[in-house]
C-alpha cells in the first residue's frame, strides 16, 4: 500500500502457485510480514519463495532458514515468534527501496520551496513566528486532478466511471459506506478553504493480460510505469482535453491518480503493487504541462478515501508524510491523515502544523503572557508559541464528532513543530527529533516508542492534566533543552470550544537564516 499498514491481511504467493495468508506492518518503502501465527517471513531471492526468517548474529538483517512457508512446522525449527531487526537496522531498510530513488518528486521539490518562502517571510516580520496570513504557495481555492481508469483485457473493470465520478466529487456522497468523498474531504478539513475536483476518464484496456504487468521478475515500478505510459498515449491518441488541470508554477500537473481494475495479486513491493512514485521522466502534453507525479492503487471491489486523500495530501497539498518509513515508531499515529489517519473510509482531519502551512487557518492567535485562550474544534481555530522560524508549540482542539469520530482521543491536542526535524527520527534529542511531534499527556511516549497509535489519554483535558510547562512531562521545552517560558494552565474539560490561560510570551531567538535554508533544502 502507499500509505502505512498495520497488521494488514495479505495473501501471498510463491512462484509455484501456491497462496497464504500473512500480516503485514510497514509501507511501500520497508515492511515486515508474518504468518498468522507470529512467524516472521522473508522473500529468498535466487528462488523467490518465501521462507521462514532468522534474524542474522548482528540482529541487522533477517534471513531466509531454507525453509518454504508451509512446508514444515516454523515451531519445530526452534525460530522465534515476531521476529525483527533491531531498531537502527530498521532505520536503514527504507533508503534501499527503489522507491525512494535518487529523484525527488515534484511535490517534494514544491515543498522544500515553500518552506524556505516561508523562513524568509517570517525572517523579516517582527515576530518571527508563522502569520496568521495564508503563507506563501497556500494550497487554496480550486485544484483538478485527473484520475484514469484501467482494466486489462482478461480483468475488465467492475467499478464504473460514473462510481469513481462520485466517489471523487460528489457532494454528500457515502457509496461503499464511505463518509463524503474526496472532494468533501478536502472541503471540511480545509475550512472551505480548498475545492479539489477530479475528472475521471473512461477506462483504458491495457496492450495486455494482467500477467504481463504483474511480472514478479520485472523490477518494481517498471511495469506501472509503463501502463500509466499507455493509458496516456491513448488520451492523447484519442484528442483527451487536459486543459482544465491544474498545474504548478512549472507546468507539472499536481495529481495523477490511477485506479487499475481487480484486486492486488503482487507480493509487497512486486508487480502492481499499490505506490505513490514519479515517472521516469515527465510526460509533456498540450499547453506546456506534463506529468510526473502519480499515486497507482488497485480498486478491488470497493473504494476508500485514507489511501487517496492522504496520496493527494502530497501532490496537491505538498504534505509531507509524518509516519516513520522504518516503523520504529508510529508518528502522529491516527491523529493525522498524513500519519495512520484513521479508518480507510472516514479518515481523521489533517494535523494544525499542516493544515496552518496549507493556508487553511481560520484563525493564529500567538500565545503571550497571562491570557485565556478559547479555542474550537473542527474550525481550523489554533493558538501558536514560537521560538524562531522553524521551531514552534501549535495548540488546537480536537473532538471525536464528524470527520475526527474515530480520533483516539479528545481534547487539547499540543503539537511541538521543528520543521528542519523527521519523523523518521524518534530518538528524542537536540540533533534527532520529530519534525512534528504530539505532546502525549500521559507522559509515556507511546508514538515514539511504538506503543501504540494514540490512546485515550494523549489529549489535554480537565480533570486528567491541566498544566504544560518546562517541568511537567512532556515539558514545553525547546528541543535544544533550554527553556521556552510557555505555561499552559487551566486546561477545561473537554468541548467543542476548551478554554486554557497561559503565561511566557512569544519568544523569538536571533534567527540566522543561512543555516536554516541550509537545512530546510533538505528532501526527506
Amino acid at each position: 500500500m502507499p500509505t502505512p499498514f498495520s497488521g494488514k491481511l495479505f495473501t501471498f504467493k510463491n512462484p509455484d502457485g501456491t497462496e497464504f495468508q500473512v500480516r503485514g506492518w510497514g509501507n511501500q518503502f520497508a515492511a515486515r510480514f508474518e504468518t498468522l501465527d507470529g512467524f516472521t517471513v522473508v522473500k529468498e531471492p535466487s528462488s523467490g519463495f518465501y521462507q521462514y526468517a532468522r534474524l542474522s548474529g548482528d540482529k541487522n538483517d533477517l534471513l531466509p532458514t531454507g525453509v518454504n512457508v508451509g512446508e514444515a512446522d516454523p515451531q519445530s525449527l526452534g525460530l522465534p515468534l515476531n521476529a525483527r531487526v533491531r531498531r537502527e537496522a530498521a532505520k536503514r531498510q527504507p533508503e534501499r527501496s527503489p522507491s525512494r530513488g535518487a529523484t525527488p518528486r515534484r511535490w517534494e521539490e514544491r515543498r522544500a520551496e515553500k518552506k524556505i518562502q516561508r523562513l524568509r517571510s517570517r525572517s523579516l516580520s517582527p515576530s518571527g513566528a508563522p502569520e496568521a496570513a495564508p503563507p506563501p504557495g497556500a494550497t487554496v481555492g480550486t485544484y483538478v486532478g485527473l484520475c484514469v481508469l484501467i482494466d486489462f483485457p482478461d480483468v475488465p473493470g467492475t467499478i464504473t466511471q460514473a462510481q469513481v465520478d462520485d466517489y471523487c466529487n460528489q457532494v454528500g456522497y457515502s457509496g461503499f459506506g464511505n463518509n463524503g468523498s474526496v472532494r468533501d474531504y478536502f472541503q471540511d478539513v480545509s475550512d472551505g478553504q480548498l475545492t479539489y475536483t477530479s475528472i475521471v476518464t473512461t477506462y483504458y484496456t491495457a496492450a495486455n493480460n494482467q500477467a504481463y504487468y504483474t511480472d514478479p521478475a520485472i523490477s518494481f515500478g517498471a511495469r506501472a510505469r509503463e501502463l500509466i505510459t499507455e493509458a496516456l498515449d491513448d488520451l492523447v491518441a484519442n484528442g483527451f482535453d487536459f486543459s482544465g488541470l491544474s498545474s504548478d508554477s512549472n507546468g507539472f500537473i499536481y495529481a495523477l491518480n490511477v485506479y487499475y481494475a481487480g484486486p492486488v495479486v503482487n507480493n509487497w513491493s512486486e508487480g502492481l503493487w499499490p505506490h505513490s512514485w514519479s515517472l521516469a521522466s515527465a510526460y509533456p502534453i498540450s499547453g506546456g504541462k506534463k506529468f510526473f507525479d502519480y499515486q497507482f492503487t488497485d480498486m478491488d471491489n470497493q473504494l476508500t478515501l485514507r489511501t487517496f486523500c492522504h496520496e493527494n495530501g502530497h501532490m496537491i497539498c505538498d504534505f509531507p508524510d509524518l509516519y516513520d518509513y522504518g516503523s520504529e515508531s508510529n508518528g502522529p499515529g491516527h491523529f493525522c491523515l498524513m500519519g495512520f489517519g484513521g479508518p480507510d473510509k472516514d479518515p481523521v482531519h489533517v494535523g494544525a502544523y499542516l493544515k496552518n502551512a496549507a493556508g487553511w487557518t481560520s484563525s493564529l492567535t500567538p500565545i503571550t503572557s497571562g491570557i485565556t485562550g478559547s479555542v474550537s474544534a473542527g474550525q481550523n481555530d489554533f493558538y501558536i508559541y514560537s521560538k524562531n522560524a522553524t521551531e514552534y508549540f501549535i495548540i488546537e482542539n480536537r473532538q471525536q464528532t464528524g470527520r475526527d469520530a474515530a480520533l483516539p482521543d479528545a481534547g487539547l491536542a499540543i503539537w511541538h513543530v521543528d520543521e528542519t526535524g523527521s519523523n523518521n527520527n524518534e530518538q528524542m534529542t537536540p540533533a534527532l527529533h520529530y519534525e512534528c511531534a504530539l505532546e502525549q499527556a500521559d507522559g509515556r511516549f507511546d508514538l515514539e516508542g511504538k506503543g501504540n497509535y494514540g490512546d485515550a489519554e494523549d489529549l489535554y483535558a480537565s480533570p486528567f492534566v491541566t498544566l504544560f510547562d518546562d517541568s511537567t512531562a512532556p515539558n514545553s521545552r525547546w528541543w535544544d533543552g533550554s527553556s521556552s517560558g510557555l505555561t499552559i494552565s487551566q486546561i477545561s474539560a473537554s468541548g467543542p470550544t476548551m478554554t486554557f490561560t497561559t503565561s511566557g510570551g512569544v519568544v523569538i531567538s536571533q534567527m540566522d537564516v543561512g543555516p536554516s535554508v541550509s537545512l530546510l533544502l533538505g528532501l526527506t
